[in-house]
């Protein structure tokens, strides 16, 4: 059993490696450039749609990798809600749909906390343990992590983020996540592009109301 979760976790390491090498060569700043193909990227490998992002990250907040400046003040017309009834995003600007992608949540013991969030922040990559978000801090657990993990969205200071999950080949389908809400890395980057600090993310059917929560 030792030898299958270490070869299960070696697997997991090398598909995230193999993306971070795609998002570091092409770079945050070209990905906005690029934002104009992403119908097709979107969709690609997923079974999501979407339109370009009406008002992506701005050049130099996507060329340093991150926009941390967490404004919660101002309306927004964007409005992404996030369904676990039918594990879909739907992402809409003035009321109207722009994108729509499968999506997994947290599996049962850590179900992804429903409610209503704005956008706090945004990493191209962020390193995510199960250390510190206080799940386990043994390397022989099933439930240990250290990753490296593309295009998040940060939804609360306490660790709730939508983000690229290249390890994870069930979206769509099943909740295998320890709380956060993963994307296919392409619709994942897309997301990323789209939201702004103090955007507005609606998470409902989940079935828990908060927690502390992982990728």
């Amino acid at each position: 059993m030792r030898m299958t979760r270490e070869r299960l976790r070696a697997l997991r390491c090398a598909v995230v490696a193999s993306a971070l090498a795609t998002v570091l060569t092409a770079g945050a700043g070209a990905a906005v450039a690029a934002t104009g193909g992403h119908s097709a990227a979107g969709s690609r490998g997923s079974g999501g749609t979407a339109a370009a992002p009406a008002a992506a990250s701005t050049p130099a907040a996507a060329s340093s990798g991150t926009d941390r400046s967490g404004s919660t003040e101002y309306a927004t017309s964007h409005v992404t809600t996030i369904d676990a009834a039918t594990h879909q995003l739907r992402a809409t600007v003035d009321g109207k749909t722009v994108a729509v992608f499968p999506v997994g949540f947290g599996q049962p013991r850590f179900r992804t906390p429903s409610g209503t969030y704005r956008v706090l922040g945004k990493d191209a990559v962020i390193e995510m343990t199960s250390c510190s978000a206080r799940i386990t801090c043994d390397p022989d657990s099933p439930d240990y992590y250290d990753l490296q993990v593309p295009w998040a969205v940060r939804l609360t200071s306490g660790g709730l983020f939508v983000h690229g999950a290249p390890w994870d080949h069930t979206i769509g389908s099943e909740d295998i996540s320890h709380g956060c809400i993963h994307l296919s890395v392409a619709d994942a980057e897309w997301f990323y592009n789209f939201s702004r600090p103090g955007d507005i993310v609606i998470v409902q059917g989940t079935g828990r109301s908060g927690g502390p929560v992982g990728p």
